[in-house]
């Protein structure tokens, strides 16, 4: 607190500018809206209805996605195979 002077010789107090609180409780910004997902209980997702277009290239996709896991591991074996043969013909 300041004592400022308010005329003739007397001084008051003067208290400093402070925002008051809210007294209802009511935020004075609106919080943003929740969004609430469905939870699994058995840990898959539901699959939603969708486009048979759209529902054609997940398909297309999960199985393009097999393909080359199955391509990565093939050439993981040949990479494999052919360190051994180097190091074969090294000794």
């Amino acid at each position: 607190m300041a004592k400022q002077m308010q005329g003739r010789g007397r001084f008051r107090t003067a208290e400093t500018a402070s925002p008051a609180p809210a007294i209802s409780g009511v935020p004075t910004t609106p919080e943003p809206p929740v969004r609430r997902w469905p939870h699994p209980v058995d840990g898959t997702e539901p699959l939603p209805q969708t486009d048979p277009a759209l529902h054609f290239v997940h398909c297309a996709l999960s199985y393009q996605n097999e393909l080359l896991a199955d391509i990565k591991a093939l050439l993981e074996q040949i990479a494999a195979a052919q360190e051994a043969a180097e190091e074969a013909e090294t000794e």
